[in-house]
C-alpha cells in the first residue's frame, strides 16, 4: 500500500472544491473520489493513527464532500451511501485497540458529526420509516458512547481542533 500523503489529500480536495464551485459536480466528485482513497489508507493503516491524529476528521471530510457533491447531483441513494460509509467506517476505526487516546477521541467526537448527517438525511428525505430509523440510530450511538466512556462528549482546549483535556490540568494536542 503507498504511503499517505495530507499533501495530496488535500490538492485532491482543493481541487474538487474548485470543480464544485464551477458547478462541474462530476469533475468535483472524481477529485472527491480521490481524496477519499487516499483518507481510506489512514483508516486502513493503524499506524498511521499516531502520526495523523485526525484520521477521522480527514476521512468524515472527504465522505461530507463526496454527499454534498451527490446532493447537487440529485443522487439521493449516494447521499445516503456516503453517510453511512463515514459512519460505519469511523465506527469501526474508534473500537480498534490500537489507536491513540487523541485518536480515539477525535474519532468519537466526528461520530457525533456523522450522526447528525445521518438524522438530518432521514428527516429530509422522510422514508417510509424515517422516524424509527432517526430513533433506531440515537439508541444505538447512545450505546456506542457508553461503550466509550462518553468520551465524545469531553471538552477540548479551545487551542487545536481535536485536543483532549484531562483531568489534572493535562492536555494532549
Amino acid at each position: 500500500m503507498a504511503a499517505f500523503s495530507l499533501d495530496l489529500w488535500q490538492t485532491l480536495s482543493a481541487q474538487g472544491q474548485h470543480f464544485l464551485r464551477q458547478g462541474d459536480t462530476r469533475q468535483a466528485e472524481t477529485f472527491y473520489k480521490l481524496a477519499l482513497s487516499e483518507a481510506q489508507k489512514l483508516i486502513d493503516d493503524l499506524s498511521l493513527s499516531a502520526e495523523y491524529e485526525h484520521s477521522a476528521r480527514l476521512y468524515m471530510t472527504a465522505c461530507h464532500n463526496l454527499v454534498n457533491t451527490s446532493k447537487g447531483q440529485g443522487d439521493v441513494d449516494a447521499e445516503h451511501y456516503y453517510l453511512q460509509l463515514a459512519h460505519a467506517q469511523l465506527q469501526q476505526f474508534a473500537d480498534n485497540d490500537a489507536l491513540t487516546e487523541l485518536t480515539r477521541v477525535t474519532s468519537l467526537k466526528m461520530l457525533d458529526v456523522t450522526l447528525v448527517g445521518l438524522l438530518e438525511f432521514h428527516q429530509q428525505h422522510q422514508g417510509q420509516h424515517w422516524q424509527v430509523l432517526s430513533d433506531a440510530l440515537v439508541d444505538e450511538h447512545v450505546a456506542y458512547m457508553a461503550k466509550h466512556q462518553n468520551k465524545n462528549l469531553s471538552p477540548s482546549c479551545e487551542q487545536c481542533e481535536g485536543c483532549q483535556h484531562y483531568p489534572k490540568d493535562v492536555t494532549l494536542h
